[in-house]
């Protein structure tokens, strides 16, 4: 896998936020979208809300929303916001011989690298969004909204059949 799985929860928490815009997401409609267990959404969370990538509020009409605008939000800072891509920078395996530079099987790993994060730091939130592969990032359904009826009342009209 080329970024860990907390990596891909955020991703998926940016977008389902990506796709409701205006519209605060709570931490159950987080779940619900993003297929990520309640109980391991705020280890999600948490390091994107201290970079300012997301605001949560308190409250009855609390809830999680994106901070910072899609079109400008690459995938890669969102992956080294929760889990930084690991680059080779000098031998792992501590060879005195290797002081100088990296050995062509750990050149060819960080050059790989090198170009999954270049490629990360090119696609912006917003791009993704508008790719048109015919299906819709992420979910089946979209997300939960609360609807509340009126209640009948003794009223002639309320018992009356439709």
């Amino acid at each position: 896998m080329l970024v860990s799985q907390t990596a891909e929860y955020a991703l998926r928490a940016v977008v389902w936020l990506a796709q409701n815009p205006g519209a605060p997401q709570t931490s159950q409609q987080l779940t619900d979208g993003t297929r990520v267990s309640a109980s391991y959404l705020p280890k999600v969370l948490q390091p994107l809300g201290r970079a300012g990538i997301i605001d949560s509020q308190r409250g009855i009409n609390g809830g999680y929303s994106l901070a910072r605008d899609p079109e400008g939000l690459s995938v890669l800072e969102i992956i080294n916001c929760v889990d930084p891509i690991q680059r080779i920078t000098s031998c792992p395996l501590n060879l005195q011989t290797h002081a100088a530079g990296l050995c062509p099987l750990h050149r060819l790993l960080d050059d790989a690298m090198a170009d999954v994060e270049q490629r990360y730091g090119a696609m912006m939130i917003g791009e993704l969004l508008r790719r048109d592969t015919g299906l819709k990032p992420l979910c089946e359904s979209t997300p939960a909204v609360l609807s509340i009826a009126p209640l009948a009342s003794n009223s002639s009209e309320a018992k009356q059949p439709r």
